[in-house]
């Protein structure tokens, strides 16, 4: 279903002014979750006040989406549904309802339980996004409280025991007061110190799950933007998707699909794929798989994937070849302490003589042990080389 065409408005010096055109009925065929997603949207379009090319442009969507969208034929991705709800709070003059947000994101999200689970999926990681928010929130402020409630029963404590040392000719009872207020200080704080370990912990632990929803965020993120390209998702799809993006000037999108399939996939796939891009000729978009995965990836996962790999194998090679180069320095640090830890000396050798090969230096100050252990190796093997020299 398209948009109805209005007719112009005449003005006196016979030129026309475009009225902004209305939308045509929804199809009655649409599910009631459908048709109720669709009335908010074109609620939402309606503040705007612009026309569908407008509104489009400022989106970032072609109109022929837009169109979808409006007519409950598609449901957009929650980032465009954000920015149609600001759009129009900014056009209206207004503030964003956060109610209302929720509400619109409610509706979004029953449009495609049933018949979009990919979708529907994105949705719920949103939602357990601000439930931790909203915990790892309750746990900062936890712990706040707590260390000042220490604060104020360490000073309850020391002003109890000055109070006993100035006490010259105090009663019994008045000593009986003070003792007994210095002891309860006592056991508050052994009680504080060891909540405040556990609020502590727990505040550690929301930061892991924090990091864990967004490994699984940016692997849905992949997913969606392949099948909203109409990929595979297989290696042959997410090529083919890439260089369909590229070629069709959607520099940004071909950008973002590679970030997202970094930070989402597998580390053989990633490496995989910058191969395949590479054998396609396909250079500039190898070579950002390539950086990408080092300056992405938590050095850890690099680890684990070389670890695994065959000492002569290119794929290796090339890739900590990108490491030394590109790697910004905490990550070649900490790549550094995997290796020491899991004690892969041949990895950890390989790394330095790659930095070193490429002058690669550290350009940091000595400020943590394994920034200075990783200095002071590759200073051992400059010296170890030039000793060799003639």
């Amino acid at each position: 279903m398209g948009e109805r065409n209005l007719p112009t408005v005449q003005h006196g010096d016979g030129h026309g002014v475009p009225v902004r055109r209305g939308l045509a009925p929804l199809d009655e065929r649409l599910s009631q979750p459908q048709r109720r997603c669709a009335e908010c949207l074109r609620e939402l379009r309606e503040r705007t006040g612009l026309t569908s090319e407008e509104l489009a442009e400022r989106l970032g969507v072609d109109r022929t989406r837009l169109s979808k969208f409006l007519n409950g034929r598609e449901v957009p991705r929650l980032e465009i549904a954000t920015r149609l709800h600001r759009l129009a709070a900014e056009c209206a003059g207004t503030e964003v309802s956060q109610a209302e947000a929720a509400e619109i994101r409610a509706l979004m999200y029953a449009a495609v339980r049933v018949r979009n689970p990919l979708q529907a999926r994105e949705f719920e990681l949103a939602a357990a996004r601000e439930e931790l928010d909203h915990h790892r929130a309750e746990a900062i402020q936890e712990l706040a409280d707590l260390q000042q409630e220490l604060h104020d029963e360490r000073k309850r404590r020391q002003d109890a025991e000055d109070a006993l040392e100035e006490l010259t000719f105090g009663s019994r009872e008045e000593i009986r007061v003070l003792t007994d207020e210095r002891d309860a200080a006592l056991d508050r704080i052994v009680q504080l110190e060891d909540q405040i370990r556990q609020a502590g912990a727990m505040l550690r632990l929301r930061e892991r799950d924090a990091e864990t929803l967004d490994q699984i965020t940016r692997a849905t993120d992949a997913e969606l933007a392949l099948w909203e390209s109409s990929g595979t998702g297989d290696l042959a799809g997410i090529c083919a998707t890439v260089v369909y993006l590229r070629d069709a000037d959607e520099d940004d999108a071909a950008d973002r699909l590679i970030e997202q399939i970094v930070l989402g996939y597998p580390v053989r796939h990633v490496v995989s794929l910058a191969h395949e891009l590479n054998s396609m000729s396909r250079f500039r978009e190898s070579v950002m798989v390539e950086h990408g995965l080092v300056r992405l990836r938590r050095p850890i996962d690099l680890f684990r994937w070389l670890s695994g790999e065959d000492r002569k194998s290119e794929a290796r090679s090339n890739l900590i070849t990108t490491l030394a180069n590109v790697a910004p320095v905490g990550n070649l640090v900490r790549f550094h302490k995997a290796c020491v830890d899991h004690g892969n000396t041949d990895l950890d050798f390989d790394l330095q003589k790659a930095m070193m090969e490429r002058s690669r230096e550290l350009l940091t100050s000595k400020d943590d042990y394994w920034t200075e252990d990783l200095q002071n190796q590759l200073e051992a093997m400059r010296a170890a080389l030039a000793e060799r020299r003639p």
